[in-house]
């Protein structure tokens, strides 16, 4: 089970950013679009930029010119929607149910295919998988369920950022903990937890075909249209936007306006929480920044 922690803080915020319905996205689309930022005004410290992520992504999509590397090299801050990975100690405690085991959360006929599925896809027998997931949090198959999504070899923005970092000995922090990423989970009723999982396992296909195009189209750099893409999208989560995306990129303009004003800060999130009416960039505007696409 070790093996999959380190991409646990990533399938959260690929779900915290990707699935679901936006209703509010603007009308007109920018100009000229980037996943890179600059960020300017009259308290704001020369270089200072955003840029929008997806935490796992596929190697041939994986954006990273020296011109990046260069840019966050000279940076005095590092803000990220997290500060690093999770230890495994920390990670265990994560998707560790502390009252009940996993099959509570599921009907009979809702094991037998997660059964099915683990039989299938993870190669688990029935005795192995009941053994191994007993105690876990039903968002452990969700997590499993989205690496599956991916193919050939993955890259991760974040682990590439702090190293970059850690490296140049540039200061790292978090816009939230893990416990808060988490929280937004375990918040979720029982009936909602399970058919999140229900819905991964259901249609693999759609869900695929849908990771596919999403990297497409940041592969394209357009923010807006990332959120376009997904607005037909159903889901569990579809009826969440409120408390996975909107509320959190509210929370997050204090504390990246009051370091913007002492630090040439490089910030990077997901890019789903970059584009529409309530993503950070117009957010971030109606400030009274200034937001300049750069090209990568």
């Amino acid at each position: 089970m070790k093996k999959y922690y380190p991409k646990i803080v990533a399938t959260i915020c690929i779900l915290c950013c990707l699935s679901f319905t936006y209703s509010d996205v603007s009308p007109f689309t920018f100009t000229k679009s980037s996943l890179l930022w600059k960020i300017e005004g009259p308290n704001v410290l020369k270089d200072s930029y955003l840029f929008g992520t997806m935490h796992l992504i596929e190697k041939d999509y994986f954006i990273f010119p020296q011109k990046l590397e260069k840019i966050v090299s000279k940076s005095d801050l590092l803000i990220m929607e997290l500060k690093g990975l999770p230890t495994p100690e920390e990670s265990l405690s994560l998707i560790t149910l502390k009252q009940g085991s996993f099959f509570d959360f599921f009907t009979n006929d809702e094991i037998d295919s997660i059964l099915n599925w683990a039989k299938s896809e993870l190669k688990m027998n029935e005795q192995s998988f009941r053994t191994n997931f007993y105690k876990m949090k039903p968002f452990m198959v969700v997590q499993l369920a989205t690496q599956l999504q991916f193919s050939g070899k993955t890259e991760s923005y974040e682990l590439t950022f702090q190293r970059i970092a850690s490296k140049n000995k540039i200061e790292q922090i978090g816009l939230e903990t893990f416990n808060e990423q988490m929280s937004l989970f375990d918040n979720l009723s029982k009936i909602d937890q399970a058919e999140l999982v229900m819905e991964c396992i259901r249609d693999s296909k759609k869900s695929i075909h849908l990771i596919s195009k999403m990297q497409q189209i940041y592969y394209r750099q357009n923010v807006d249209s990332l959120l376009l893409l997904i607005q037909n999208e159903s889901g569990i989560l579809s009826t969440k936007q409120s408390d996975f995306v909107d509320h959190r990129n509210s929370n997050w303009i204090p504390q990246i306006m009051n370091n913007l004003s002492k630090n040439k800060c490089f910030i990077a999130v997901g890019a789903g929480h970059l584009g529409g009416e309530n993503g950070v960039i117009r957010k971030l505007q109606k400030e009274g920044f200034t937001l300049t696409p750069i090209e990568l």
